[in-house]
């Protein structure tokens, strides 16, 4: 089958010209098109959403300090995903990693609510982890690009106004632990995975992080 009849198997399975507003289903879509489906063996889209969970009660709720609720989607690994949502990133999972026990992966598919790391610029990697609340985390790689992918405004154009790098403190490089934290940026627009020195503070660049509960 060719890459784009494919694509409009997906579509149609998932009847995407169709409005909805339930949240779940929205963001299930959004990695159904893409084509996270077909790697995980899900034949239809109705197969792929029965195993998606519900959206817990306590996360329904509009929260002011974690504002954006996203779907994280880990089962076909960060740079398979990377690579169907168009994201350039230059290393493989293997070359990635949590920055402490309290950052490893989800999993499966889990709800969480999040912040785009605006009110963190000009400050450090390092500063935000330091001040991170109790059920305060930073965001992983995995969930940056997540987020990004069913909210691409928290992250935008790197040479343009108003430009926001979001930083992600809960990836650090399996190579050289400690001096450096992922990140996701827009520049030409196309988005990049990759790092960023822990100790920089910038107006550009600023700390994601969710809610641990």
């Amino acid at each position: 089958m060719s890459i784009f009849k494919e694509f409009i198997r997906r579509v149609t399975s998932a009847r995407v010209a169709g409005k909805t507003d339930d949240v779940r289903e929205t963001q299930a879509k959004r990695y159904w098109v893409l084509g996270v489906g077909t790697p995980l063996r899900y034949r239809s889209f109705g197969q792929y959403l029965a195993n998606i969970p519900e959206i817990p009660e306590a996360l329904k709720a509009d929260d002011a300090s974690f504002p954006i609720l996203v779907l994280v989607e880990p089962r076909i690994g960060l740079k398979r995903l990377c690579d169907l949502g168009g994201i350039e990133f230059d290393a493989d999972d293997k070359s990635i990693v949590g920055y402490d026990d309290r950052h490893a992966e989800f999993a499966q598919p889990t709800w969480f609510r999040m912040q785009d790391g605006r009110k963190n610029r000009n400050r450090s990697v390092s500063d935000c982890r330091n001040a991170f609340a109790e059920q305060e985390r930073g965001l992983t790689a995995l969930q940056g690009v997540c987020a990004y992918l069913q909210h691409p405004t928290v992250v935008s154009e790197w040479a343009k106004d108003g430009a926001h790098v979001m930083d992600l403190p809960g990836s650090i490089p399996r190579e050289g632990v400690g001096g450096s934290a992922a990140c996701l940026r827009v520049h030409e627009g196309r988005a990049k995975l990759g790092w960023t020195c822990n100790g920089n503070a910038t107006p550009k660049c600023g700390s994601a992080s969710r809610r641990e509960r």
